[in-house]
């Protein structure tokens, strides 16, 4: 099994993991999670595509000697972890659970 199917595997055996997408510079999804529909693949990887590249390009404007490792958006049900890369771009979504700290209670 090479890396990549190595990291891929310890991705979908995390817990809370409910897909990813992996898009190369292209913008075109090269890997998915198995159960995710293409359509909705292709949907979620355009706009983090855009959006990763809207973050990438306010690090360099912020410093023109630094660059955009990795990032995470998350929302009050999802946590979207982007790392972009040289070639390609993955997306991974999760469950996210609240701590206790800063909820209302």
């Amino acid at each position: 099994m090479s890396e990549i199917e190595e990291t891929l595997e310890r991705i979908k055996a995390h817990s809370g993991v409910e897909g990813y997408v992996i898009m190369n510079n292209a913008g075109e999804v090269l890997r998915k999670l198995p159960g995710m529909s293409t359509e909705h693949a292709k949907d979620l990887g355009d706009e983090v595509f855009k959006l990763a590249k809207k973050a990438r390009h306010v690090v360099r404007d912020l410093d023109p000697k630094n660059d955009l490792l990795y990032f995470r958006l998350r929302t009050r049900e999802k946590e979207v972890l982007i790392a972009p890369g040289g070639d390609y771009l993955v997306v991974v979504i999760q469950k996210w659970r609240p701590s206790d700290w800063g909820e209302d209670k």
